[in-house]
């Protein structure tokens, strides 16, 4: 059919003009480096869902999980900022919106605000701005909130997150996609760190790298990864 069009300058003209027109648009995105183009497209076929976002900052800005939200997911919000979340119970209002810090024990902590609402509160600082927080086990929030299963797991916590991570139960929980981010762009320096080490043995490949998110997908997804991912 297309061998006819292209020999048939009347509809070769409209072909090409069709052929601009629907890729003139631009593919919008939110995160930093565009990471969830990838994750819209990983999880398309996926109608509803559930994440976790750990270190969730801002429910539109920068988020991975705004267009899950609005294409009918929903699932957990997690920030050290009472700003922060305040934003998440107005804009995400069927999700569970949390402040708290995520680390590998339960008690009480202290974090360093650097704004009531930016991406560089830490867990790890040194200036004055200290202040209290309660922090929780990943495992620990989950139960607490009966969040059983989770297709998309979000961890970026500004060097802290293989704390997040390590005492994680990925047998239980099992996402299906992994973004965790690893502040350096030494990629082999990063294959010999602990989070990829703990990734890959709990059973999930390094799909891509986006900057300074890593993501990862569960190996049963590896064969068939090009499929999942076509346009």
């Amino acid at each position: 059919m297309k061998k006819i069009l292209f020999n048939n300058p009347f509809f070769y003209y409209f072909y090409k003009r069709i052929k601009i027109f629907r890729n003139s648009f631009k593919n919008h995105h939110l995160g930093e480096y565009g990471e969830d183009i990838f994750i819209r497209r990983f999880f398309k076929d996926l109608k509803s869902g559930t994440y976790v976002d750990v270190g969730c900052y801002h429910p539109i800005k920068g988020s991975l999980t705004y267009y899950l939200y609005i294409n009918g997911w929903s699932g957990m919000n997690v920030d050290l900022s009472q700003a922060s979340i305040d934003l998440f119970k107005i804009s995400r209002p069927k999700d569970i919106n949390i402040r708290a810090a995520i680390s590998n024990f339960d008690g009480e902590t202290h974090y360093y605000e650097n704004g009531k609402i930016n991406q560089q509160n830490s867990l790890i600082g040194n200036n004055e701005n200290k202040i209290k927080i309660q922090s929780y086990k990943l495992n620990t929030l989950l139960e607490k909130f009966k969040i059983h299963k989770i297709d998309f797991l979000n961890i970026d916590v500004e060097g802290h997150d293989f704390n997040v991570i390590s005492n994680f139960d990925f047998k239980k929980y099992k996402p299906k996609l992994i973004t965790i981010e690893y502040n350096s762009y030494d990629f082999d320096k990063f294959l010999k760190s602990d989070i990829h080490n703990l990734l890959v043995k709990n059973q999930y490949f390094l799909t891509s790298k986006y900057g300074v998110t890593m993501l990862y997908a569960d190996l049963i997804f590896k064969d068939n990864i090009d499929k999942l991912m076509s346009v």
